[in-house]
């Protein structure tokens, strides 16, 4: 008997190292005070939201042919990859300073982060299924989620902390070695060979870059899911945007930047890893989680409007819940979406499913401007 197909401690193994370098991949320091660096460097909040704007524009330009790629390669070795383009980024915000180095950094970020979505589910799904384990992916999905949402929300504080007490030079450094961490994680994992394996001359990849495509985009089972899920998620991107601007116009302390990022990615932490044992909620969250959201809409408006800083931190409190709603929605789906495609399109399912959200923000960011 093939031993890599029986869930032994080793198979399980295998997913841990997955979990803790994506939870050291998600401890980026600077988050909780994104605003606060970019105004080290010169920017001003209109250009951080312009900034974000051209991050999700670069991230649909290649979230496509990457997703392409991952298909083609080993989504192990994207994963590498991806953790290296971000080191590249933090190299050279630790040498250099400025507005286009600040853009060069968002360029780099945006190309690691595509390459790591893309892979990341696909990798589990894929591993899982060699160990006959694949009806487990909600649950082992969830708990992915919560090793990315507990990585940011560990940071939240101390990256706050780390910057007000020593510096972004020193709180860069820290970053480096937190991600050279994750890349040696990495190549302790197994690797699961591509299922494309014919080779292939650039004009017949064109053709089967359409043909994968196609094939997504007309699965009826699927294309429901990812519009809608597209649509929550592009929801959830600006309120989490939002939160830093609305509570420096409020006149919040520092320290409350990394408390609410912590509540922020706590609550999304908690809510991943619960949704393994919800996994037939899918269909019964569609409603009303439609209805938190215009209810997080009238919320932002009064948060605009009020300077009180005990009731506008209930608000984005609030907020926070609905975010997690809508990631264990996000969770459930993703784990129905594996499931409906064939194995060779896996990554240019989750491009398409990456791409929509993304769209959908840039059309939102770059209209504030």
């Amino acid at each position: 008997m093939d031993t890599a197909a029986v869930p032994t401690r080793k198979n399980y193994f295998n997913i841990i190292m997955l979990n803790l370098a994506l939870f050291v991949r998600a401890m980026i320091l600077l988050s909780p005070i994104t605003l606060l660096f970019y105004q080290e460097n010169g920017l001003t909040v209109k250009e951080l939201f312009f900034f974000q704007g051209i991050f999700y524009l670069v991230s649909i330009i290649i979230e496509l042919p990457v997703g392409y790629l991952a298909d083609c390669f080993s989504k192990k070795k994207v994963l590498i990859i991806s953790f290296m383009i971000f080191l590249i980024e933090m190299v050279l915000w630790y040498f250099y300073k400025g507005y286009w180095i600040i853009l060069a950094g968002e360029v780099l970020y945006a190309m690691s982060k595509v390459s790591m979505d893309i892979s990341t589910s696909g990798y589990l799904y894929d591993y899982l299924t060699s160990c006959k384990m694949q009806d487990k992916m909600p649950k082992f999905l969830g708990y992915l989620n919560f090793f990315l949402a507990g990585g940011t929300a560990a940071v939240g504080l101390v990256g706050a902390y780390l910057y007000q007490h020593f510096g972004s030079s020193n709180v860069i450094i820290i970053e480096m070695a937190l991600i050279t961490m994750g890349i040696l994680m990495l190549l302790t994992l197994k690797d699961i060979p591509s299922a494309k394996t014919e080779p292939l001359k650039i004009s017949e990849r064109y053709k089967d870059f359409i043909k994968g495509l196609k094939y997504v985009w007309k699965n009826d089972k699927i294309r429901g899911y990812i519009l809608y899920s597209g649509l929550l998620t592009s929801f959830s991107i600006l309120f989490a945007l939002s939160f830093q601007p609305l509570m420096q116009s409020a006149a919040f302390p520092v320290f409350l930047f990394g408390v609410v990022s912590f509540s922020n990615h706590g609550i999304r932490a908690l809510f991943s890893a619960l949704a393994g044992k919800f996994p037939s909620n899918i269909y019964k969250m569609r409603v009303p989680l439609y209805i938190l959201y215009v209810l997080s809409f009238v919320s932002i408006f009064i948060l605009c409007f009020l300077k009180t800083i005990p009731l506008n931190l209930a608000l984005i409190f609030g907020m926070c819940i609905i975010i997690g709603n809508q990631l264990m929605f996000t969770i459930l789906h993703i784990a129905r979406l594996h499931k409906y495609v064939d194995s060779a399109c896996r990554g240019m399912a989750m491009s398409v499913n990456n791409v929509i959200p993304k769209i959908l923000t840039v059309i939102i960011l770059m209209s504030s401007i």
